[in-house]
This record gives structure tokens, C-alpha cells and sequence, in this order.
């Protein structure tokens, strides 16, 4: 069900501060040419919630009961690589993302459930250094991910479908360089991965899922 003020608020807070310290950083001093260009791995943690999938189905089980808020937590381990350029700095990285992003509910005689335990896309970066050690930057891309999804009544309507999903990631973070190559990363992130319409002999219903999440990690430059 639809999750509440306080993640809302968990979510858009470090990023907050993130963002406001790293352009305090770049009022202060530049960064070295160079020193964000090569590639990198790295491995993050994402607390993930605030999905909005709103369940509908056709007659003759016509009815709304609700929304699906996915939400919980799942690791990623990530590639990428990045070169500066007229104080620029443009890069692509990829990830693959392993955990449980989920919700159910039962209203009446509806039940509906969606989650998904692997996930990865590919995205263009596109930032700024902030300061001598920081780097504020965007992201957006493709992203995939296998869902699982189901939607049914009490008096017959079962709707069930395990299938990859495409579609988009978009975010935007702070990196902040540490010691021997090590980088330490907070990042938000919103996927979505479009609209399925699902069918079984009688009605319909549209499978929309996607969520909002903050993502802790590190990068490790080659």
C-alpha cells in the first residue's frame, strides 16, 4: 500500500545535504584535471520504496482496490567508466541488482502482489567536480528488471505473470573521493519499468511497476 511521509522525507533529506555540502566544496577549491577519468567498480546498498503501480480491472471483475507501494532493499554491484572534458565530466556505467523490492494487499474480494528480486540497467553520467574531492552528478538510462506479478478475486479472476520488464532509471548524487582510489557515494535513484496490459480470457489489468530509492555505496578506481 502507499507508503508513508517519513520515507518520503528519509529519501529526499541525505540528498539534500549531499547536494548543498558538495556546492559548498566547489565554492572552495577546483579539482585536479584528470582525476575522476578511467573506470571503477564499485558496490552500493539501496533502501527502496514510494512505488505508485495503481491495480484496475476490466469487467467483468471491474473495480480499483488499490495501489501497490514497492518497497524494501537491494544490493547492486556496478562498472563503469568516465573521463573529464572542459570541466565536465561524461562517463556510462552499468549494474546488476540483486534483493526483494515488494507489496501486497488484499481489499475486499481482491488480492494483488508485485515484486521484483533482480534488476540492472545502463546509464549515461554527466557531472561536475565539487570542490577538490567531490563530484556532484546525473544520471538516466535503461533499466530492466524481472517482475512478478499477480492480480485476483474471490469469485475467479486470476491474473498471474513472471516476465523481464523494460524501461528507465533516472537520478542524481554526490561522490566524494577517500584514499588509495577509494570513493564513497550517495545517490537517488527513480526506476520505472513501464506498462504491461495482462489478460486472462476475461478482463485486463495494467502492471506498472517502479519505486524511488536512496543508494549508499562505494567505487574503487583501476
Amino acid at each position: 500500500m502507499q507508503a508513508s511521509k517519513p520515507f518520503r522525507v528519509a529519501l529526499a533529506a541525505p540528498c539534500f545535504v549531499a547536494i548543498v555540502a558538495g556546492f559548498s566544496g566547489a565554492a572552495l577549491a577546483d579539482s585536479l584535471p584528470g582525476q575522476w577519468d578511467g573506470a571503477y567498480w564499485g558496490l552500493s546498498l539501496a533502501l527502496a520504496g514510494e512505488g505508485n503501480d495503481r491495480v484496475a480491472v476490466t469487467a467483468p471483475y471491474a473495480g480499483t482496490p488499490g495501489t501497490l507501494s514497492m518497497g524494501g532493499v537491494l544490493g547492486a554491484a556496478h562498472l563503469g567508466w568516465r573521463e573529464e572534458a572542459n570541466g565536465i565530466v561524461w562517463g556510462v556505467e552499468g549494474d546488476l541488482q540483486l534483493g526483494s523490492v515488494s507489496d501486497s494487499f488484499t481489499a475486499g474480494i481482491y488480492s494483488a502482489s508485485s515484486r521484483i528480486n533482480q534488476a540492472a540497467s545502463l546509464r549515461l553520467v554527466a557531472g561536475v567536480p565539487a570542490g577538490e574531492t567531490g563530484l556532484l552528478f546525473l544520471t538516466g538510462g535503461l533499466a530492466a528488471a524481472n517482475v512478478k506479478y499477480s492480480v485476483s478475486t474471490t469469485t475467479g479472476l486470476d491474473i498471474s505473470d513472471t516476465s523481464i520488464r523494460t524501461g528507465y532509471a533516472l537520478g542524481a548524487g554526490y561522490e566524494r573521493q577517500l584514499f588509495s582510489g577509494w570513493n564513497a557515494r550517495l545517490e537517488y535513484q527513480y526506476a520505472n519499468y513501464g506498462k504491461t496490459t495482462l489478460y486472462d480470457g476475461l478482463a485486463e489489468t495494467e502492471e506498472t511497476p517502479d519505486y524511488h530509492s536512496l543508494r549508499i555505496g562505494l567505487n574503487h578506481s583501476f
